[in-house]
């Protein structure tokens, strides 16, 4: 049985929302900020329906303020120690790589736990050992590794060309699987970390998926390339013919324009291919993801999403030109297409009228670490 997520909300009516929370945030230079950002998600988590029942959020105002109050402060000491004190800024580098970990462990609880459905509470119980060892622990080794065959590679090409290339190529080929596999394994913890009450979510990750994943993405990429230079270079070429005065010389002053609107569709067709390219891999990677999540116990629930590279994609251009052509006023509308778009493309499987979970009494933590990985944008997830 197929539950279909729902999301009601609207864009007409989040504006009016959005333009007190941002008045208030502003009057109140920022304070507000964070009762805020409680009043946007209740609106999204309240709006959101799946089986009939809507999502909750009960995190408390006065927890994101004194979240808010320290993360400002690492940014504020991070920025004028890089300005004043480059010594003391790569001490405070070091120190973040070290949290980096915690701190994305902490922000998945937090908002876990302040999340409910049918009054029971979503929770993390991702341990911080893992954390470490996916956020810190492999991918240093992996990088150290990938290090020292560049090195390698580096010091065998000076004699033997022909090997330095070969031991390039191969070098590259174990960084794109050792990419591959972080990747991997971050979403194995994510994935087996989630509890809802006292289900756990379970599922197994496959390497292979997110190798190819990866590699469709890359000749993505580099077919679009080729097809947009082609393109430019036909266009560039018959620009340049039409501007020759019959001197066999540029026309005047407006003979550029041509080359300009070429520039800027260079650039036009660079960002779309990064965006389709991007809509490909979160869509694909999403559906997989989504498709290998277990909730376990008796009735088993799975989730199934069914994202589109083209909806995704047209989704993303489309916001950023709502979000442009009205100089940032469309936001609402913004966040209501996208809200609406990612709940359409998701259910869960299985007959909910016979769900049976017991909630835990698993308390909600300080949101200091949700903060300062927003402020840090270090919003990791599967989602």
């Amino acid at each position: 049985m197929e539950n279909q997520i729902r999301f009601y909300g609207r864009g007409s009516e989040f504006f009016g929302i959005w333009i007190v929370n941002l008045l208030l945030s502003i009057v109140t230079l920022g304070v507000y900020s964070a009762w805020a950002k409680v009043r946007t998600k209740k609106y999204f988590y309240g709006n959101t329906d799946l089986a009939g029942d809507r999502f909750d959020y009960h995190a408390k105002p006065i927890q994101i303020l004194k979240g808010r109050i320290v993360a400002a402060v690492c940014v504020a000491v991070w920025l004028i120690s890089n300005s004043f004190f480059p010594l003391f800024s790569l001490v405070l580098f070091l120190a973040f790589a070290l949290a980096l970990p915690w701190l994305v462990r902490g922000n998945t609880r937090f908002d876990a736990r302040v999340t409910s459905y049918r009054n029971v509470r979503f929770d993390f119980a991702g341990t911080l050992k893992g954390a470490y060892g996916v956020f810190l622990g492999w991918p240093a080794l992996c990088y150290l590794l990938i290090g020292l065959c560049f090195f390698f590679t580096f010091s065998v090409a000076g004699s033997y060309p022909v090997a330095g290339v070969l031991l390039g190529i191969l070098t590259f080929a174990l960084g794109f699987v050792l990419y591959a596999w972080i990747a991997a394994q971050m979403a194995t913890y994510f994935i087996n970390g989630y509890r809802y009450g006292d289900r756990a979510f379970s599922g197994d990750v496959e390497l292979s998926v997110y190798i190819k994943t990866y590699f469709l993405g890359g000749l993505l990429g580099i077919g679009l390339s080729v097809v947009w230079v082609i393109i430019g270079a036909t266009l560039g070429g018959v620009s340049m013919l039409s501007e020759l005065g019959s001197t066999g010389q540029m026309a005047g002053p407006g003979a550029s324009l041509g080359m300009i609107v070429v520039i800027a569709a260079s650039y036009a067709s660079m960002i779309l291919t990064m965006l389709v390219v991007m809509g490909f891999i979160k869509a694909r990677i999403r559906n997989y993801l989504f498709g290998q999540a277990l909730i376990d116990g008796e009735p088993e629930y799975r989730l199934s999403s069914q994202m589109s590279t083209w909806g995704l994609v047209s989704l993303m251009v489309t916001n950023f030109l709502l979000t442009v052509v009205t100089l940032g006023f469309a936001r609402p509308w913004v966040k209501v297409r996208t809200a609406r778009y990612v709940a359409d493309t998701t259910m869960v499987i299985g007959d909910l009228d016979k769900l049976v979970v017991q909630g835990s009494d698993t308390g909600t933590d300080s949101a200091i670490t949700d903060e300062v990985s927003n402020a840090l944008d270090l919003n990791i997830g599967i989602g």
